[in-house]
């Protein structure tokens, strides 16, 4: 498959920060076997960086993550976190996020940021000395082994999870285009859409997560897809959570086993959709160091990401999915195929609050 270079949007609103991410990489990289792009795991990042930022600096970050001031900021990203925390209790699935700062020993940072990182992001804010070669090796090997001494900030995020389905499927039937009947499944003209709940917390205020397998009709239709799902904030409310869902019969049903160990440099997609300055040379962050006035230049953003979906974490005959299309109550409708012979996006989404986790396509299962 063949995709076109896509201009980087003009208008960047939270889910562009993950559309500007795929959609050019998806473009740059059509062979890709699978990619993860973790929208809320690198604003999560871009924010904590933030806090160290003034002047115009500052307020590019602000705009570009459309919030109004630093409280702002923080309260949204301190939500995050604790949904994040709450997602990992008895039971219910693993999921964990690390953000971090590293910053070369000849800035010591301002103990107010360092405050900020540890108490409402839960992250890391350390000096390192990325002149001995030995030490700087140890630290970007933590990161995703960028072997650069000559680094003085590395602005870091990786993000885990493995979650169990509220059934499993059984080993022994995942044979290819095994049948499953009575499910739920929502259609329209290009796409469709499956839901498979992840097994929930025995704490009643955890999140309830699901995810979404997303399937284009056209074998080449991912990257309008992509597009058109991380381009529409109100997608799921308008394409999949219907008030009157309706049971169908699955026909063939088919999606295939994958696991996620992807990692890329994303600062220069990130500059193309908008956010330049606090990556130039003339960035302020003088809230982050102790000693203002130091020059600083943010020398990487490194995203990494790992899933593994397998029949431990599906389970056919409990999938809840949604009918688009209502029939008489005396015509049955006919059968819906579901299969994922193709490439598809999925979905990582918390059903409570509607926030998305993560975002990532498959493009060839098989290759390791």
């Amino acid at each position: 498959m063949i995709f076109q270079n896509l201009e980087p949007p003009t208008k960047v609103h939270p889910f562009n920060v993950s559309k500007c991410l795929r959609t050019s990489h998806l473009a740059k990289n059509p062979k890709t076997r699978i990619l993860c792009s973790l929208k809320r795991s690198i604003q999560l990042a871009l924010s904590l960086l933030a806090n160290g930022a003034k002047g115009s600096t500052l307020d590019e970050f602000l705009k570009f993550l459309e919030v109004e001031d630093r409280n702002h900021l923080n309260s949204v990203a301190s939500d995050f976190v604790n949904k994040l925390s709450g997602s990992s209790t008895e039971g219910g699935p693993a999921l964990s996020l690390v953000s971090g700062v590293w910053v070369d020993n000849s800035l010591p940072l301002n103990p107010t940021f360092v405050t900020v990182a540890e108490s409402v992001y839960r992250g890391k804010a350390e000096v390192v000395d990325f002149q001995n070669k030995v030490k700087a090796e140890e630290v970007l090997d933590k990161v995703n082994k960028w072997e650069d001494s000559s680094n003085r900030i590395v602005l870091a995020n990786a993000l885990y999870f493995k979650g169990k389905w509220a059934r499993e499927f059984v080993k022994s039937s995942t044979k290819n285009l095994t049948n499953h009947k009575n499910q739920f499944v929502r259609t329209f003209d290009c796409f469709k859409v499956l839901m498979l709940p992840y097994k929930k917390s025995v704490d009643e205020n955890a999140a309830s997560l699901s995810m979404y397998i997303i399937l284009p009709e056209e074998i080449d239709g991912l990257l309008p897809l992509t597009e058109m799902v991380c381009s529409d904030p109100l997608f799921f409310k308008k394409y999949v959570h219907d008030p009157y869902p309706k049971r169908v019969t699955m026909g063939r049903f088919w999606v295939p086993k994958f696991k996620i160990e992807h990692g890329f440099e994303a600062k220069k997609i990130l500059q193309d959709a908008g956010l330049k300055l606090p990556f130039s040379a003339q960035a302020e962050y003088d809230d982050l160091l102790l000693n203002p006035g130091e020059s600083l230049t943010v020398s990487k953003v490194v995203h990494k990401s790992y899933i593994k979906v397998d029949e431990e974490g599906t389970e056919a005959a409990a999938v809840t999915c949604i009918s688009a299309v209502f029939a008489c109550a005396s015509v049955p409708p006919p059968p819906v195929n579901f299969v994922a012979d193709h490439p598809f996006m999925f979905v990582a989404r918390d059903d409570t609050s509607g926030m998305v986790l993560f975002m990532g396509h498959v493009v060839n299962p098989l290759l390791e």
